[in-house]
């Protein structure tokens, strides 16, 4: 397999969650040594791992420090982690999930960023990954605060290329469609309830896997996506092409 991540140091957010971790495993295939982050207990033991509690901006900042004391550098990070809330209409949201969403999908993927520049700039350059959704693009019923802050977070990507570009680092947004997790059987009961609801909006007929998930972020991390940049990158089985 090609180390095309060869002495690369990676930390993934979101990490507990089946394309955390997807990315993770494929990451450290590819050479990386990574760090694993979630508020949740039970992360792989094969991994450095750190429980965080991602809303809150000091156990952000630690986690990058403590990746950089651990490993010696840092070179990408992958803003994965998203917040999961009731599915309502705008005027039945929450204000504490609209802020929740906010605070783990684009205030977390700031300060991850704000923190971790200037180590990738000390290590010559890096890419900041932010794993946003088709639904920043375009949105669906009772997804208000998900769409928005993925949308924030598309436009984030932007902002930290055209300031950092010159620095050596580089951004990039990954937005995949409906991908089979088990976030997603949760929702739904089953993973044919799920690709039973959610398959036919996708022309390519079937719902994405972490795996593919895994593989474009390979990509897009790895040097042989070295002009990609400030671009947010569908993958999503046509489902914006309708």
């Amino acid at each position: 397999m090609e180390k095309t991540l060869q002495d690369r140091v990676a930390l993934v957010t979101g990490a507990a969650g089946d394309i955390g971790i997807a990315i993770a495993r494929r990451f450290a295939a590819a050479g990386a040594r990574v760090a694993l982050v979630d508020r949740k207990v039970g992360l792989p033991k094969d991994f450095f791992t750190l429980e965080c509690d991602l809303a809150e901006p000091e156990q952000v900042k630690d986690a990058v420090d403590r990746t950089v004391k651990h490993f010696g550098a840092l070179h990408i990070v992958v803003n994965n982690a998203a917040a999961d809330t009731p599915r309502v209409k705008v005027a039945e949201v929450l204000l504490e999930d609209w802020q929740r969403h906010f605070a783990v999908n684009v205030t977390c993927a700031f300060l991850m960023a704000k923190h971790a520049i200037p180590h990738m700039r000390a290590a010559g350059g890096g890419v900041v990954l932010n794993i946003a959704s088709q639904l920043g693009s375009v949105t669906s019923a009772g997804g208000a605060a998900y769409s928005a802050s993925k949308a924030a977070l598309i436009s984030l990507t932007r902002s930290i290329t055209v300031d950092h570009a010159a620095e050596g680092i580089r951004a990039v947004s990954l937005s995949p469609g409906a991908i089979m997790t088990s976030r997603l059987t949760s929702r739904y009961g089953s993973e044919k309830a799920a690709s039973d609801a959610l398959a036919g909006r996708h022309p390519i007929g079937r719902l994405g896997t972490p795996q593919e998930v895994a593989e474009a972020a390979l990509f897009l991390a790895s040097g042989n996506a070295a002009f990609f940049t400030g671009v947010d990158v569908i993958m999503d089985g046509g489902y914006t092409a309708v």
